[in-house]
């Protein structure tokens, strides 16, 4: 049986080496494709950020003449350019962009804070995402500031000088936020949930590119027809191409590991802060299991992909199901970005997106029971089993050599 697969495996492993195109691909796509695009989209981020806390925002009052005060203080602003657009289009130049925010101050409002009561003040603005929340924070700040000198202003005319007097006045008890949560757990989510996409995705994509050649090609090549009447049995033609498949997927993510590392080697030197200090705490030791966790989802990606080529009829349909079954896949690893989910319970039995879970707790440094690495690893192993017998079954039949 040995030397039948092994037969097998070099055949195929030696003709899939011989496309170049194959090998070219696997280099440039873990190599280039995932360390850059990580590289953009961190960089990417922290120039958002960056931007919005440096430009000018351009906003609008409606009413200003109800109180004329604190129109003077947002014209003392530095980094706000106060546009003229007219009360009733105040809402549409918002959503169009056209200005960052807008206040609109009730007619009332200086008659009744003469009068010692609070007045409401429109703040306009649009969050479409996170990054949105500092034009809120600058553009809130002039406002708040006016509120604050009101207050005391107040608090002066009843008697209460004193700042730290008006401070207890206000907040009676006074409390400290302490934050348990360290910047790896905290950044570490979102990066983690990253690292599980990008290296699953390539694993798949390894997987994928050397299964629809070795089996839906050599039906429409009629080079399967050869091989099926050889004296070798169905299951270690089934083996041995299920070896290549594996070794290509791992090969791609072992690559994929080694340019991540040398992103993250990277990024500690040219990143920012927070990212430079979270990256500088994963260690050598956290970096090995992570690899680890490739086996075996390697092992299912490549049952599966056989799977699809070998009951699929043409290059072409097996195309169309691996895409359709890649969606599948591909919603299971987005459990990693999805707050209050975790390894326990039964998601830890839940094949792709037990390992997903597991690479972002590894990121974060919170994976702290590796008991559970077991139940991950041989319900991965029990799913590609399965779907192994299945194409050692399919295999089996008479049919797997006809292409129409």
């Amino acid at each position: 049986m040995t030397s039948g697969v092994l037969i097998i495996f070099l055949k195929d492993l030696r003709e899939s080496l011989r496309n170049r195109r194959a090998v070219i691909r696997m280099f440039l796509l873990t190599g280039l494709v995932v360390p850059f695009t990580g590289h953009l989209l961190l960089s990417f981020a922290d120039k958002s950020r960056e931007d919005l806390s440096k430009v000018v925002l351009d906003y609008a009052i409606a009413g200003e003449q109800n109180l004329p005060e604190l129109v003077k203080g947002y014209e003392a602003e530095k980094g706000l350019h106060r546009v003229s657009v007219p009360d009733g289009q105040v809402e549409k130049a918002v959503r169009d962009k056209q200005i960052r925010f807008a206040l609109r101050i009730p007619t009332d409002a200086a008659q009744t804070l003469k009068s010692g009561k609070g007045v409401n003040v429109e703040f306009i603005y649009h969050q479409g995402d996170p990054s949105a929340v500092a034009i809120k924070d600058r553009g809130t700040a002039a406002l708040q500031a006016f509120s604050e000198r009101q207050r005391n202003w107040r608090l002066m005319f009843l008697g209460v000088a004193r700042e730290n007097d008006r401070a207890i006045l206000l907040d009676p008890v006074s409390y400290v936020v302490v934050n348990t949560a360290t910047d790896r757990e905290r950044i570490g989510f979102g990066l983690g949930g990253i690292v599980a996409y990008a290296f699953l995705a390539v694993c798949l994509m390894g997987c994928t590119f050397a299964a629809l050649d070795l089996v839906a090609g050599e039906k429409e090549k009629g080079t399967l027809e050869i091989l099926v009447i050889a004296p070798v049995p169905r299951r270690q033609i089934v083996l041995g191409k299920y070896l290549v498949i594996f070794v290509f997927g791992l090969v791609y993510a072992t690559l994929s590991a080694i340019s991540l590392s040398a992103w993250l080697v990277y990024e500690t030197s040219h990143g920012s802060d927070i990212v430079r200090n979270v990256i500088t705490q994963i260690t050598p030791r956290e970096v090995f299991l992570l690899w680890t966790t490739l086996v075996p989802v390697t092992a299912l990606f490549a049952a599966h992909v056989l799977a699809v080529s070998t009951y699929s009829r043409s290059y072409r349909e097996a195309t169309s199901l691996i895409s359709v079954a890649n969606v599948l896949e591909a919603l299971l690893v987005m459990v990693a970005f999805v707050p209050g989910i975790s390894l326990r319970g039964t998601w830890s039995l839940v094949p792709v997106s037990n390992l997903s879970l597991m690479i972002r707790e590894l990121i974060r440094g919170t994976l702290d029971n590796y008991t559970v690495v077991l139940s991950i690893f041989s319900s991965t192993l029990a799913v590609g089993l399965v779907l192994l017998l299945f194409s050692t079954a399919w295999f089996r039949r008479e049919a797997i050599i006809y292409r129409d």
